[in-house]
């Protein structure tokens, strides 16, 4: 929790401050929130912390070559002062009033400050929120943190064929990604979450990235419920037109009540106290004709290494192939068997556009 201390009056300048104007590397409200937080990239602006102080910095995790917007709200009426730092705060990368771009050439970690203006004053009792917007297609899931240690903790999960106790984590966060868990499409399974104690009211969400796009959004998303201690269930359906395959699984607790178990925090680390783990959830059987017909397109093979083929009940119109940084790298028309041999392995997205309008995007792995 947010500890608010009285102004003394006094501002530290770090020992590189002075020499990099324009920029404020002052900080003595210190990080806020503790974690790291890593953006989704949807093109609209996320809020990283909204009781923000002046004086004070984030840390963001940054991908090479996506183009940044920082933002905050304007203090008492006064637009804020921003800068963008390294990690530890000895290098001042961008700086300026309201909004700030930057697109880092290599992934990294930034410090984003707020002062109330460029000479670097700052105090501990106006509030702004700080903001980041980006667009690009994600290539990893974001790592959110906790703390656990004071009880916070999920002590047990269990869903369908998987059982796994464990204790508090490191940072409050566990990639059990390599536990999976067995379901078959259109069956209810009951979710347990066993929970320890750690403030009086705790909320359990999972998500599932039913289309692996390295996002958790809001038709993903499962609220389990809010105790104090104890075990939370609830039976959760597996659609009926998903197709098998392996898909990340993420169970959070926060110490927060049912209003603040909302969608949008599966990477949020202003929470401050609780715990996330990841696991894979596995559905199983084949893709057969129907569900091809109920899914609208199928997508093989996926990982690709020389052609993909698409399989549909739709006029194919256009598909286009995306890039990690956002931008289209082959466009094709008229066909349903792409050839992606000359392209570089890595994730891509690729956009399907069908005669009736109507558009489909499908992460795809080439090898």
């Amino acid at each position: 929790m947010k500890t608010f201390l009285l102004s003394c009056g006094i501002l530290f300048l770090s020992a590189t401050a002075t020499a990099q104007i324009p920029g404020c590397l002052s900080a003595p409200n210190g990080q806020y929130p503790s974690g790291v937080f890593t953006p989704n990239c949807t093109g609209n602006p996320e809020l990283i912390i909204d009781y923000a102080f002046t004086g004070e910095y984030s840390k963001v995790k940054l991908n090479a070559d996506v183009a940044y917007e920082f933002s905050a709200d304007p203090v008492e009426g006064t637009p804020a002062y921003l800068t963008i730092a390294s990690e530890n705060g000895s290098t001042v990368l961008a700086a300026g009033s309201s909004k700030v771009s930057f697109t880092p050439t290599e992934n990294t970690v930034v410090r984003f400050y707020t002062h109330l203006s460029n000479s670097c004053t700052s105090n501990d009792y106006e509030f702004t929120a700080r903001r980041i917007k980006c667009s690009a297609v994600l290539t990893s899931y974001c790592t959110p943190s906790l703390d656990c240690t004071d009880g916070a903790v999920i002590k047990r999960f269990k869903f369908a064929d998987l059982e796994k106790s464990s204790t508090c984590s490191e940072n409050g966060y566990a990639d059990y990604s390599a536990s999976v868990v067995n379901v078959k499409r259109g069956e209810n399974y009951p979710m347990e979450v066993e929970i320890g104690f750690g403030w009086f009211e705790q909320s359990v969400s999972v998500w599932i990235d039913y289309n692996n796009d390295f996002l958790f959004s809001n038709d993903e998303f499962f609220y389990i419920g809010t105790v104090d201690q104890g075990v939370l269930t609830k039976n959760i359906t597996i659609p009926t037109n998903l197709p098998d395959g392996d898909y990340r699984m993420r169970v959070r607790l926060a110490t927060v009540g049912q209003a603040g178990a909302t969608a949008g925090k599966a990477c949020n680390v202003a929470d401050t106290y609780g715990e996330t783990e990841d696991y894979t959830l596995r559905v199983a059987g084949q893709l057969g004709v129907t569900e091809v017909a109920k899914n609208g397109v199928h997508v093989y093979p996926n990982p690709v290494q020389d052609h993909l083929n698409i399989a549909s009940d739709r006029e194919f119109k256009k598909a286009t192939i995306i890039s990690p940084a956002g931008s289209p790298v082959k466009i094709m028309t008229k066909t349903e068997k792409i050839d992606l041999k000359d392209l570089t392995p890595g994730v891509y997205l690729l956009q399907i556009e069908f005669a009736d309008g109507t558009v489909v995007s499908k992460k795809i792995i080439k090898e």
